[in-house]
């Protein structure tokens, strides 16, 4: 019989659709969210649900007894300029060292910490991302993760627990709203801005990929090793939004703006949205305008995005999704939740 495994984030994007899959294949799932979480993407769920705040280690001690494995999504899992920096210390490190504790107490074998390309931030040579690229963390979410990766390596060594990581690159599929927000919807417009006149490669990871790479890191990743986990290649940004287009049944126009211009209009959506601050000059889940100066960092050049080879080869990882099979199962789950107009 499987053993219990505990999902931290349970009702958030990536790790309700854990939950969900790990529960299809039998495996006994303890879901740990906070009271305050919403929980409609757990809505019908057989997984057992458990409270737990990663600020509060007493809270910790029930979620973890009993469990042989731990996957450890709950984080502040973006920058968010109206989050203090003091928050992503207490929840991405503090918190990450207090479920780490609290496991070693229960004993609990094996725990699969979920981290981020941003811990690593772009490329500096133009070249893909690896495991072993120079980290450049761009902000305080990137540099949380980094260091809570370093403590949950160095945990395992000092105490012989086995520990993984995974860096998830842009994740897009069912559930997720920022991406609706700032992709899918500005391409429903029917324009889609591109940044410069090169050929940009990026990262766009369905959820479901993500999962199964999850899940083949916790089972089969080696001690101590981290794992850049993503879709079967990296995608030209202008097919990323075509493939969106058609999918959704619409035209889009794709102009090429100069960069120093689309840093002026970056600049200016940042401008207005200190005033308007509500979509669409304003993204309420970051803070952000839907374009900014950051928007144009990573559209201009290759800058974000990996090489799997270190997955395809220990992992034996081989993302079972197409982009536009991807794509067609977002915008599916999208319209059929209201959140986009069906086909003309």
């Amino acid at each position: 019989m499987s053993k219990t495994v505990l999902v931290t984030g349970a009702a958030g994007f990536i790790g309700s659709h854990l939950v969900d899959v790990l529960r299809a294949d039998g495996v006994p799932v303890r879901a740990m969210v906070r009271p305050e979480d919403d929980r409609s993407f757990l809505r019908g769920s057989t997984a057992e649900t458990v409270f737990g705040d990663l600020k509060d280690p007493e809270s910790l001690r029930a979620a973890v007894t009993g469990v042989d494995l731990i996957y450890h999504l709950a984080a502040i899992s973006r920058y968010d300029a109206g989050v203090a920096d003091a928050e992503y210390r207490s929840v991405n490190l503090e918190g990450t060292r207090h479920l780490l504790d609290a496991a070693r107490a229960a004993g609990v074998r094996r725990l699969l910490f979920t981290g981020t390309i941003e811990a690593v931030g772009t490329s500096r040579d133009g070249r893909p991302l690896t495991e072993a690229s120079p980290q450049h963390p761009r902000n305080i979410y990137g540099k949380t993760k980094l260091e809570a990766e370093r403590i949950v390596r160095s945990f395992g060594k000092e105490h012989g627990m086995e520990t993984v990581v995974v860096r998830p690159p842009m994740t897009y599929g069912g559930r997720e709203l920022i991406l609706l927000q700032r992709l899918f919807r500005v391409i429903q417009k029917g324009i889609y801005p591109l940044i410069g006149t090169e050929t940009v490669l990026t990262e766009f990871c369905y959820v479901k990929n993500q999962v199964h790479g999850l899940r083949l890191a916790a089972d089969r990743g080696r001690s101590g090793e981290v794992y850049f986990i993503s879709d079967d290649r990296s995608y030209p940004i202008e097919e990323i939004i075509r493939t969106i287009a058609d999918t959704m049944g619409t035209g889009v126009w794709t102009p090429h703006i100069p960069v120093p211009a689309a840093m002026a209009i970056g600049l200016a959506f940042e401008g207005v949205s200190k005033v308007l601050r509500f979509y669409p000059f304003l993204i309420p889940q970051t803070g952000r305008p839907p374009f900014s100066r950051k928007t144009v960092e990573w559209t201009a050049k290759s800058r974000l995005y990996v090489d799997i080879s270190k997955a395809r080869k220990e992992l034996d990882y081989h993302p079972p999704y197409s982009l536009r099979e991807g794509v067609h199962e977002t915008v599916s789950w999208y319209r059929e939740n209201g959140l986009l107009p069906g086909a003309r």
